[in-house]
């Protein structure tokens, strides 16, 4: 590999520390992986411009850390216990931050859980519930994935419609039941951060395509003249896409736009996966690609983000040449999604709470986005009032991961570009804010006001220079 270079440019306390803080943060980003050698501590010092005695302290720091081994003779190497949990993963003794990272979508807006647990304790014979289920669910519940997934634009049948332990475990099945190890799958220059994950542990290889580019500058659809010729040039034989508020970019593709990319799977014979998880934010109902191209699409459902991820209930819909394989997957995975959790999101969805919970978050979710807006301009902030993220475009010269390891520092947490694009790309200027996973409107539009003036004053920074002699 290259030489590893810390970003300390946002450094406001020690340097040594900064350094390891650095070494800490493209640990857990990937930019660093277990094994690799880190630069001699003299070359690292010169080309920081600073003191062989604080590389030696930053190399101890990370060592105390557990991230990295000294090896007498052969340098320091990335430890290989040192993988650190994604930052996109809550942990319970983590310290408060103001969380503008992960896309939690209001949940201090979600439907009372004591109040649904109530309703279930009283309907008649729940006590069948508290035992094995087929693979895919009882059909009352795949009924009520068919009523989520016409908020996606797809009559779904509910003999084709399975269960999932959410919508990742639904990705994870999914994706096994279509493709097989070693098969390529395009996926958008910048993705959901867990495909590429799951794609991997799978024994598959993620093709990442550009977009088109809209009007006003911002990023577009997937390209499908690329789909097309990595369909001829990489042996693709999928695609993943999330059309209605892709992530991170919060673009929702046109008719026509899905129309081209439907034209290039049939032509090359590709499967479709879309996952959604956001589309009932969407005021409009736009065909699905399951609706569009029935024969080769899985979709993906989740009321997650609308009213329970503790539930842990998702909805996929397949082809009926792919249902046995889809429970199958199901039964070895995890035998079963909850049959209990399940009858939770169907009460809630048949007493029209998620319509209500709705109504709230958009509401809540518009004041957010316009106030975004007006305090990050005049970076330009891809999304509109509909869309619970939005992808904050930075100057050239600024380092989205000094951004975010600035922010870090101020108790501040967004994501880099880095997390939504593979190992080997260099992360892009851009950073995904969240706008609903901090619950107090007065420490989000503070959050605001320091992200834009630390982009600001990283703007103005000189690049950093060698030490003479």
């Amino acid at each position: 590999m290259t030489m590893w270079m810390p970003n300390i440019e946002a450094a406001q306390g020690p340097i040594y520390l900064a350094i390891a803080d650095a070494l800490e943060a493209d640990i857990s980003t990937g930019a660093l992986e277990q094994g690799d050698r880190l630069p001699p501590q003299r070359e690292l010092a010169y080309q920081l411009g600073v003191t062989l005695g604080t590389i030696t302290r930053a190399y101890s720091e990370a060592e105390r850390r557990r991230l990295v081994k000294g090896e007498t003779g052969r340098g320091t190497y990335v430890a290989t216990e040192s993988q650190k949990v994604s930052p996109l993963i809550p942990q319970e003794d983590e310290p408060e931050a103001c969380d503008l990272a992960r896309n939690f979508a209001y949940p201090h807006l979600n439907p009372s859980l004591s109040e649904g647990l109530v309703r279930m304790a009283r309907t008649s014979g729940i006590d069948r519930l508290n035992g094995f289920v087929p693979s895919e669910g009882l059909r009352a519940h795949r009924e009520t994935g068919a009523l989520v997934f016409k908020d996606y634009g797809l009559e779904a049948d509910p003999a084709r419609v399975a269960v999932t332990c959410g919508a990742q475990h639904g990705i994870q099945v999914t994706c096994q039941a279509l493709f097989r190890a070693g098969d390529a799958i395009a996926v958008d220059r910048f993705t959901y951060p867990s495909i590429l994950s799951s794609l991997e542990s799978l024994g598959l290889k993620a093709v990442a395509l550009p977009a088109l580019r809209r009007e006003d500058g911002g990023f577009g659809a997937m390209d499908p003249e690329a789909l097309a010729q990595a369909a001829r040039t990489q042996a693709v034989k999928g695609v993943f896409l999330m059309p209605n508020m892709q992530n991170p970019t919060t673009h929702t593709m046109s008719v026509g736009e899905r129309d081209s990319v439907v034209q290039v799977a049939r032509e090359h014979d590709l499967k479709i996966v879309e996952d959604d998880p956001y589309t009932p934010f969407l005021p409009e109902t736009l065909p699905a690609f399951g609706a569009l191209a029935p024969e080769r699409t899985a979709s993906i459902a989740s009321i997650s983000k609308v009213c329970s991820p503790g539930s842990r209930i998702g909805f996929v819909h397949v082809p009926e040449i792919f249902g046995d394989s889809i429970r199958n997957k199901i039964g070895e995975s995890t035998w079963m999604a909850s049959p209990i959790t399940a009858e939770l999101i169907a009460g809630w969805v048949r007493e029209g709470h998620l319509f209500k919970t709705l109504r709230l978050k958009r509401k809540a979710n518009r004041q957010r986005f316009l106030k975004a807006q007006e305090i990050l301009a005049p970076h330009f902030l891809q999304g509109d009032v509909n869309k619970v993220f939005g992808w904050l475009q930075l100057p050239d010269q600024v380092d989205p991961d000094g951004v975010q390891a600035a922010l870090s520092h101020q108790g501040i947490s967004v994501l880099s570009s880095r997390y939504f694009q593979l190992k080997d790309h260099t992360p892009a200027p851009y950073l995904r804010l969240t706008f609903g996973s901090e619950e107090s409107d007065d420490r989000f539009f503070w959050a605001l006001d320091r992200i834009r003036t630390t982009i600001d004053q990283l703007a103005e920074l000189p690049a950093l220079t060698r030490p003479v002699g």
